[in-house]
């Protein structure tokens, strides 16, 4: 793939489908994120008040959950859509170190239907197959203490 194309490629992700919550930004992201979905949202509790789970979900049966460590900033962002979801919104600062990971992803051979990057502090997991769009992005340096990755899915 030629360095246009994934330069294109990954400006498409970026301009797709509505999805929520700021990365590494205040709890109130999630109120302006739930006005802007015209969702409804129901919050969890996890386990010892290590954080909280915001989820959205819209009226396709989309969801985003929002993870808020204690200190009240968004550590984590989730998505299960239909459309691919608009990752410079749920990434916001870091949807640039993101655009250049997954460009220097997509300039290697081959047809992906997932993709794991890392760049400095951002993880960012995804995959996509016809209508079903998954994925989990969190900053390493957010997740409070005793968090595992895996209790985010």
């Amino acid at each position: 793939m030629t360095a246009a194309r994934a330069v294109v490629a990954v400006a498409l992700v970026l301009a797709s489908a509505r999805a929520g919550a700021t990365l590494g930004e205040p709890v109130a992201t999630v109120d302006a994120d739930l006005a802007r979905l015209n969702g409804a949202r129901r919050v969890v509790q996890a386990q010892a008040a290590r954080f909280q789970v915001h989820v959205i979900t819209l009226a396709d049966g989309s969801s985003i959950r929002e993870y808020v460590a204690p200190s009240g900033i968004v550590f984590a962002v989730a998505w299960s859509t239909r459309l691919k979801p608009r990752l410079e919104t749920l990434l916001g600062a870091q949807a640039p170190a993101y655009a250049a990971a997954a460009s220097a992803a997509m300039a290697a051979p081959g047809v992906r239907h997932g993709v794991s990057l890392a760049s400095g502090d951002l993880v960012v997991q995804a995959n996509a197959h016809l209508n079903a769009h998954v994925g989990l992005a969190w900053l390493r340096s957010l997740v409070p203490e005793g968090v595992r990755i895996d209790e985010l899915r």
